[in-house]
């Protein structure tokens, strides 16, 4: 994840850190990879199979950039990506590589 900052995110949860859900950020990304292919023993022992990214949003469109920046819906890892909103689910998809193994 790089490039300037986006305003109106905050990161919520990546493997190895996290803090608390702010209220005054609506909106939610969840993203879920698949271990990286070089690691995926360690990574399995470490974090238990996946790294996940939670980022909270101030709006929908400020999350959407964040996932065109990252290229993340295009993401060899990915295996699900879900954004929800203050009415509930907004976007769930679960990608093709959440078929293949940890």
């Amino acid at each position: 994840m790089s490039g300037p900052e986006i305003p109106g995110l905050r990161l919520l949860r990546q493997t190895g850190f996290s803090q608390p859900h702010d209220p005054a950020f609506p909106f939610k990304l969840v993203l879920n990879f698949s271990p990286p292919e070089f690691m995926v023993m360690t990574f399995v022992l470490l974090y238990g199979g996946s790294e996940v990214i939670e980022v909270q949003g101030m709006t929908l469109e400020a999350l959407q950039e964040f996932i065109t920046r990252n290229n993340f819906r295009t993401h060899p890892r990915l295996r699900h990506l879900t954004i929800t909103g203050p009415e509930g689910e907004i976007e769930k998809c679960t990608c093709r590589a959440a078929n293949e193994a940890p």
